[in-house]
């Protein structure tokens, strides 16, 4: 008979970004022990608070299913010997499986006939299934910090206090750390609400409720989304729905009641930047702005708890946020006393890298990396403000000496571009400070100028150039120089502000920059390895647009070289894909690239036309000829799709070519003729990719 099955782990508050984590692990393990165990069940729901994971698994069998499985032994040779009893080898096999030899039988596999036994697995108990494996998941649960805190040491992200676990209404007795599993559930804490007992599975949720906890995750957000907007309805204003905060805040409590305050109005000279990290940061407090987006003096904390006693709680929130507040005037004026040019000899003694210098070293690498990158806009004929770049570098780490920025490190940059506005400095330069560090996040804006851009650009180069160097490289779990960041955000500016620049080359100047005894050996392995690191983020950030993976591989190939580029192939071959002769062209691309291989040539195989016999090859010849000049006046136009329209008319002349022509000849100068050949025709199409890379269509990891 089917009954709903609970397991609650009591914890003291775990932090918030460890519970929707927690509940996904533990809800899977759940899942999957039942699965492993042959138990049947309905469905299943996760519940979780800062002092608690649960799992409530709707119509759990009572037992487990039954199962019949056959199990192949040694082959049937040796089921007996020459005088026909049964061998010690069958015997054993037997026995091992609780039946008789007279009871095995036997099984044809291509190997061959072997012995097989039918091995009957009897349903067990759910409640002896589950205190055996309930220990051993709950143990197996991993955070990314964990504690220990009793005799065992057994170590989770906070100390287990309670563990609740009932089969209906029948315990499911078991033991973990130095507690035995049992029937309470805690109330809310911030209520004092004393446990409760537990008499059924299925009236988790219920006493839950009766206990003031609101359990579901996204039950809490919606009444907490809904008690804000009522929160702004009578402020008469807009409660800033910072979707982090929001986050946070349900993680961070069981029943969320929303506590509007007011701070004073002086508080708004502070930037906003300044003031929205106070108060959602240090705080937890949403911001509240009027309709046309100002913000007001006005605040909402988030209490845990009924709303009972709410001006005792606004009066606590408001002492503390205007000692926070007064905090950060104190230090914003005090750094408005001095320049930002002032502070630059401060960098000096600011450490980057014990190898790498200080951040004033750090500071000029960056200067003459964007002096390089400037030089280079010049050359394609998108000259900058070149003065403008050169201060945004001069001045891009001034900030971090800064008493806010030392306070509060999140607003590095964001502080620069706000005390250069206050000097009255280009705004060009103001921007760039502001936005020297984008983008922050994958998806999070580039920097908005070229000045900007460029200089952003020098310091995530340099920031490789220098970690690779060293071997600092990003691990599976450690990155602690965010690297990855700084390579995903250096493609995104390539390809956002469409900068045709080689990073394998600025990779090459970035480290003739590094205070490192590197000779030239040691830089060409260092540049090789940004460039592997870089291609795979490019990889990354190309299947997340939707690209098949073979097709990314497929423009590989001098990708590195201006990525613009690379992403018009990557569209452009995406696109002809679906034009119904491709595919038969990219097999018999392959059959050429593979002869080419074979034959040693890779590529760089002469052509002597003259050398060419068939009439099959002089067809072929023609029309790769023709096709060359067509193709690459679309490719020099970049428009890829076009130029690769124009290859796949080759594949009538193809098709003949290898129908009738043995490309091997015995005749060397024939044989070399056609291999050079081959060798235009498959160069020609490396230009635009590599279609020896692509799968068939059936086989092709879909979008």
């Amino acid at each position: 008979m089917a009954k709903d099955f609970l397991l609650e782990i009591g914890v003291e508050p775990l932090p918030a970004r460890f519970l929707r984590p927690g509940l996904e692990q533990l809800g899977e393990k759940i899942q999957a022990a039942l699965l492993e165990h042959r138990l049947a069940f309905k469905c299943l729901s996760r519940y979780g608070t800062p002092r608690r994971l649960a799992v409530l698994v709707k119509d759990l069998a009572d037992k487990s299913e039954t199962l019949s499985k056959t199990v192949q032994g040694p082959p049937a040779s040796r089921w007996k010997g020459p005088d026909g009893a049964w061998t010690r080898e069958a015997a054993g096999f037997a026995g091992k499986h609780g039946l008789k030899p007279e009871n095995l039988k036997t099984v044809r596999t291509p190997k061959g006939e072997f012995l097989s036994a039918t091995v009957i697995l009897p349903g067990r108990k759910a409640e002896d299934i589950l205190s055996e494996v309930l220990p051993g998941l709950i143990a197996s649960l991993e955070f990314p910090k964990s504690m220990e805190w009793e005799p065992s040491r057994m170590k989770f992200a906070r100390p287990i206090r309670r563990v609740a676990a009932l089969l209906g209404s029948k315990l499911v007795s078991f033991r973990i750390a130095d507690l035995k599993s049992g029937r309470l559930i805690g109330g809310l804490a911030a209520e004092g609400k004393k446990p409760a007992i537990l008499k059924d599975a299925s009236a988790y949720p219920r006493t839950l409720g009766m206990l003031l906890v609101q359990a579901d995750l996204e039950d809490r957000k919606q009444c907490l989304l809904k008690k804000l907007e009522q929160t702004a309805r009578h402020l008469g204003a807009r409660v800033d729905l910072d979707e982090e905060l929001i986050e946070e805040t349900v993680c961070m409590t069981e029943h969320p009641a929303p506590v509007s305050g007011m701070f004073k109005d002086e508080f708004l000279a502070l930037p906003r930047a300044l003031l929205a990290v106070v108060l959602k940061k240090q705080l937890k407090f949403f911001t509240v702005s009027a309709q046309d987006g100002t913000l007001k003096p006005a605040f909402v904390g988030v209490r845990d708890g009924i709303s009972e006693g709410q001006a005792l709680v606004r009066e606590g929130y408001q002492r503390v946020l205007t000692a926070r507040l007064s905090d950060a005037v104190f230090f914003f004026r005090r750094d408005l006393r001095a320049s930002l040019e002032s502070k630059l000899p401060d960098l000096e003694s600011l450490g980057y890298q014990k190898d790498l210098g200080s951040m004033a070293q750090k500071a000029q690498r960056v200067r003459a990396l964007t002096a390089t990158l400037c030089g280079l806009m010049r050359e394609e004929d998108r000259p900058v403000n070149e003065k403008a770049a050169q201060d945004i570098a001069r001045l891009c780490y001034a900030d971090l000496v800064c008493e806010v920025v030392k306070e509060f490190p999140e607003l590095q940059g964001t502080m620069g571009g706000v005390y250069a506005r206050k000097e009255g400095l280009d705004e060009r330069v103001a921007l760039g400070l502001e936005q020297f560090y984008f983008p922050t996040a994958g998806k999070a804006p580039i920097p908005t100028t070229d000045e900007g851009a460029l200089v952003s650009l020098a310091a995530k180069m340099d920031s490789l150039a220098g970690c690779f160097a060293l071997g600092l490289e990003p691990t599976g779990k450690a990155d602690p120089y965010a690297l990855r960041r700084h390579a995903l955000g250096l493609l995104r500016i390539l390809l956002e502000k469409q900068l045709p620049f080689d990073a394998g080359k600025l990779a090459l100047a970035a480290l003739d920059l590094q205070p490192l005894s590197l000779d030239a050996k040691a830089k060409d392995a260092a540049a090789k390895k940004i460039a592997d690191f870089l291609w795979g983020r490019a990889q990354s950030f190309f299947e997340e647009m939707g690209y098949r993976v073979d097709e990314v591989r497929a423009v590989q190939q001098g990708a590195l070289e201006n990525f613009p580029r690379t992403l018009l192939r990557l569209a452009a071959l995406s696109s002809i894909r679906k034009h119904p002769d491709f595919e038969a062209l990219s097999a018999a691309f392959k059959r050429a690239s593979n002869i080419l291989k074979q034959a040693g040539a890779n590529g760089d195989a002469a052509l002597d036309k003259d050398a060419l016999r068939e009439p099959a090859e002089k067809d072929l010849f023609s029309a790769v000829e023709q096709a060359e000049a067509s193709a690459r006046g679309e490719f020099v136009r970049r428009d890829y799709e076009a130029g690769l329209r124009v290859l796949v008319g080759i594949k009538p002349a193809l098709d003949k070519f290898f129908e009738d022509v043995m490309v091997m000849a015995e005749d060397p100068a024939l044989r070399r003729a056609r291999l050079g050949l081959l060798s235009r025709l498959v160069g020609l199409f490396k230009e635009a990719a590599d279609l020896s890379e692509l799968q068939p269509a059936a086989a092709s990891p879909s979008r």
